[in-house]
């Protein structure tokens, strides 16, 4: 039961995170405030926000169906997408 409601809030926490890369409202991580929003830093924020949704639609399967696999794996993308989302951010600052 614990692990159900564990999965049911990083499920609800990657749903908002990717609401919050989607609508263009991530874009105050970038520090410079020179830079105009161009195309492809929109761009980049909504397809990290859809992997993030992704993640967070995956999760909210671990709520019903708690498989060790599925879990490690649904971690492992999650942590692959933040990891390559920091790398990617550290690029456009």
């Amino acid at each position: 039961m614990l692990l159900s409601i564990l999965f049911l809030i990083f499920s609800l926490l990657l749903i908002y995170a990717a609401y919050f890369f989607y609508t263009g409202k991530a874009m105050v991580l970038l520090t410079s405030t020179g830079k105009e929003t161009t195309p492809e830093i929109a761009a980049f924020f909504i397809f990290y926000g859809a992997l993030f949704f992704i993640g967070g639609l995956d999760s909210l399967v671990l709520v019903f169906y708690q498989l060790t696999l599925l879990a490690f794996a649904v971690l492992l993308f999650v942590m692959l997408t933040m990891l390559c989302f920091i790398f990617g951010l550290n690029k456009r600052m």
